[in-house]
């Protein structure tokens, strides 16, 4: 009994450890890419109906989503200091758009959305004209 409970025991720690570090090496299937986009543009969604609506609670707190995305390691797709800059400029811009929505500034927040959704655009094309053929 006090053997087959130790290598069941062997079995889980090595067993876990061999699924644990052989995910580590795979890249994100497109699937999960999509979904993690998928989130983005929910959070996206959320802020264009928080701002026709003046809803200043639903723009914070997607604008905080959005900001915690950013710290996923989903949201890494490529690596180097430009990537890394871009991800800054974007935290920055929803950082804004969090604190206006807070300070119940439309105009601001209005703003903010736009800064964000630059940073999207220009941050995707990077990454489109960064992959390899």
């Amino acid at each position: 009994m006090f053997t087959k409970l130790i290598g069941t025991t062997i079995f889980l720690v090595f067993g876990s450890a061999a699924v644990i570090f052989g995910f580590q090496d795979q890249q994100p299937t497109q699937k999960d890419v999509s979904k993690f986009m998928a989130r983005k543009l929910d959070d996206s969604r959320a802020i264009v109906a928080g701002l026709a609506t003046e809803n200043y609670e639903l723009i914070g707190k997607s604008a905080q989503d959005l900001m915690l995305l950013s710290h996923e390691a989903d949201w890494n797709v490529i690596q180097g200091q430009q990537y890394l800059r871009m991800s800054n400029d974007f935290r920055g811009s929803a950082e804004r758009l969090r604190d206006t929505a807070h300070r119940k500034n439309i105009d601001g927040a209005t703003l903010a959305f736009f800064e964000v959704t630059m940073n999207c655009v220009r941050c995707h094309k990077y990454v489109r004209e960064s992959k390899p053929d």
